[in-house]
This record gives C-alpha cells, sequence and structure tokens, in this order.
C-alpha cells in the first residue's frame, strides 16, 4: 500500500523573522554497524543534502519537489510508518526556533489541522527543534534544523486511525536520529528557497 506522506506547506517560513541560526555540526552517529539496528548504511543524498540511512527494505518513493523545497520518503513494507527528509532554503540564517510556528501554521492551512503533541523540546546537539505534530491523517515526529540558510525537517511518521507498527516506528526513529543533514558535499547549487508566504507543498 503506498501513502503520500506527507503534504507540507511551508511558505511562510520566509516571514520577516530574524535570528541566527546555530552553526554547531550535527553530533555524528554512532560507531554500531548501522546493519546490526536495522539500518541501511549511510549514503549522500545530494537532493535533500543529507545522508541518509533508511531502514532495510523500506521502498523509496518517488522525490517530491518544487523550487522551493526537496521531499525525500521511504515507506515500510506495511505502508504504516515513513522516514522522512525535507530540506528547504531559507532567506536569511533563521534558527529553527523561530521557524517552528509558521511551519505549524502553514501545516495547519495545508492540511486543515495542525496539533503539536505536548511542547517543542530545543535540542542544541540538533541544531533544532523536536517536537511531534498531528495532521487529519498523520502523526509526525520531527527534527526541524536550521544550519545557515537552510533548513531541514526529518521525521518518523505513522497513520493516524491505524495501529502502529512498533518495530517500524523505531526504525524510523533510529533513522531520523542518524540522519547528517548540510554534510553531503554533493549539492552543486543553494537549496530551494521559499518566495512566496502563500505558497504550499503537495505530497
Amino acid at each position: 500500500m503506498r501513502m503520500p506522506f506527507f503534504r507540507l506547506a511551508l511558505g511562510a517560513v520566509c516571514l520577516t523573522l530574524v535570528a541566527g541560526c546555530r552553526t554547531n555540526p550535527v553530533q555524528p552517529p554512532a560507531t554500531q554497524p548501522m546493519a546490526d539496528i536495522g539500518l541501511s548504511d549511510p549514503v549522500p543524498l545530494a537532493s535533500v543534502d543529507a545522508i541518509v540511512v533508511p531502514p532495510i527494505g523500506w521502498k523509496p518513493d518517488d522525490p517530491k519537489g518544487s523550487d522551493r523545497h526537496a521531499h525525500q520518503v521511504w515507506l515500510s513494507p506495511t505502508g504504516k510508518t515513513a522516514y522522512g527528509v525535507i530540506h528547504f532554503g531559507l532567506p536569511l540564517p533563521f534558527s529553527a526556533s523561530w521557524i517552528i510556528n509558521p511551519f505549524i501554521s502553514e501545516m495547519k492551512k495545508s492540511e486543515g489541522e495542525a496539533t503539536l503533541v505536548g511542547q517543542p523540546q530545543k535540542d542544541d546537539a540538533l541544531p533544532g527543534m523536536r517536537f511531534t505534530v498531528l495532521s487529519p491523517e498523520y502523526k509526525m515526529r520531527i527534527n526541524l534544523i536550521c544550519k545557515g540558510f537552510s533548513g531541514w525537517a526529518v521525521y518518523a511518521g505513522t497513520i493516524r486511525g491505524q495501529e502502529e507498527a512498533p518495530d517500524e516506528l523505531k526504525l524510523a526513529e533510529q533513522a531520523r536520529e542518524h540522519t547528517r543533514v548540510g554534510v553531503t558535499g554533493t549539492s552543486s547549487q543553494a537549496p530551494p528557497t521559499f518566495t512566496r508566504p502563500t505558497a504550499s507543498v503537495a505530497e
């Protein structure tokens, strides 16, 4: 079963916010072999400017993108769970703590609902924010990361209204935590940049 993970609207990220993004690097993943925890070997993926580690046996969906974002997702064998990376450019070096509110606001416009579960947690090791958000169809556990003029949403997602597959979700969360962003050195051009506050992304 194919799932349309995920439809997001992020255009408001380019609102007139002012904040500096931390530049300390993402912490390197543990040295334990990825296969031992069910993940593929790390692979640089230029389209999202990240080193990704999809769970073994998960299938990549067709890449999504526009002039404002790039999005790659991998689906579990059951289709109940997803691991994804969204890469977007910023007109200024905003911090994730400033981006999170417009991110949620635009997701709400696109989906009709975007409800935070608990409070976002700042994590300087990302550097960025960790939060969980509910749309009408999905529950997304997101790491929102900001580095310079680029931003990333790395997530583990499940379908609402269906019983979750705990083993799959654990794999998706491990993949999210081992993803390294902005370090591939393979992108020959600047990241896509949001230009219109009302722009939306249909996934």
